[in-house]
């Protein structure tokens, strides 16, 4: 698997491992869809060793499947976690992240994965796209919307004002030891 400066990561329970390589706003971007949370450490841990910069992880993942990725990237990377939803697998949802540069109609990828799931990954050029594209997600029946940890809290919070009690909305989050690393991801990102 060539390497990426940024990776989101995301458990879908009866699929092979699928990966989308992008253009992301820091450099080569992957969307990588996984079974289960051995693969997921499995490829955290390869693509550390390769250089990874940055990773995130979505759907799927409660805090046992993320120890099982932070331990294996063992901190060569930092890890950010969207929220542990009591290990719920929900059908639908969307991760949304900022990316000024952006078209959200030609660089927006949807993943269907068995049982009628579905995965979207959007980019939102500012706030107002962010909360236009989770509205729409939403009204399009998905039940989770996860934020890239790059996205303010006040953002975030427009969303979760937004889109209300009809789904769920998370952040990223980063944990202590994740919080150095992370914030030299970004300053490096911002030069």
């Amino acid at each position: 698997m060539p390497s990426v400066d940024t990776m989101f990561l995301f458990i879908a329970e009866g699929t092979a491992v699928e990966r989308v390589d992008r253009k992301g706003p820091g450099g080569p971007l992957a969307y990588v869809w996984v079974p289960d949370a051995d693969e997921a450490a499995r490829v955290a841990a390869e693509q550390a060793a390769a250089g990874l910069g940055l990773l995130e992880l979505y759907r799927g993942f409660g805090l046992a499947e993320a120890g099982k990725v932070i331990e294996a990237v063992a901190g060569r990377a930092p890890v950010g976690f969207a929220g542990d939803l009591g290990g719920v697998r929900h059908p639908r949802s969307i991760t949304l992240y900022g990316d000024p540069g952006a078209d959200p109609l030609t660089e927006t990828v949807t993943v269907e994965h068995p049982h009628g799931a579905r995965t979207t990954v959007a980019p939102a050029p500012d706030d107002d796209a962010m909360v236009a594209a989770a509205l729409e997600a939403v009204e399009s029946g998905a039940d989770v919307v996860e934020i890239c940890g790059g996205t303010s809290a006040a953002t975030a919070s427009r969303v979760h004002a937004a889109v209300g009690d009809r789904a769920t909305v998370t952040l990223v989050r980063w944990p202590f030891e994740s919080i150095t690393p992370a914030a030299a991801y970004a300053a490096a990102f911002e030069s």
